[in-house]
């Protein structure tokens, strides 16, 4: 990422480091949300999950982990940007 040099590309840069945090945590709700609407068949032990099923939910967990850590990156670095300006 480079630089901001005005205060306008700082704001933007806080603005848009808040929209990949959120999308990044958009991930895990899915998963936690698709457990809690069949937590009773889980409960009970008649819930049977493939293989597929099991590796898109690890790679989105470590996908949004990487583009919670990115936003992070950018919320961090245009608001030490934003006071210096």
């Amino acid at each position: 990422m480079e630089e901001t040099k005005t205060r306008e590309e700082a704001l933007a840069g806080l603005l848009n480091g808040m929209m990949v945090i959120l999308l990044g945590g958009i991930f895990p709700a899915v998963v936690v949300w698709r457990l809690a609407t069949d937590w009773q068949t889980v409960a009970a032990g008649n819930h049977t999950m493939t293989a597929t099923e099991a590796i898109q939910g690890i790679g989105l967990t470590l996908i949004s982990a990487a583009i919670l850590r990115f936003g992070i990156r950018m919320l961090l670095r245009n608001g030490a940007a934003l006071r210096r300006l």
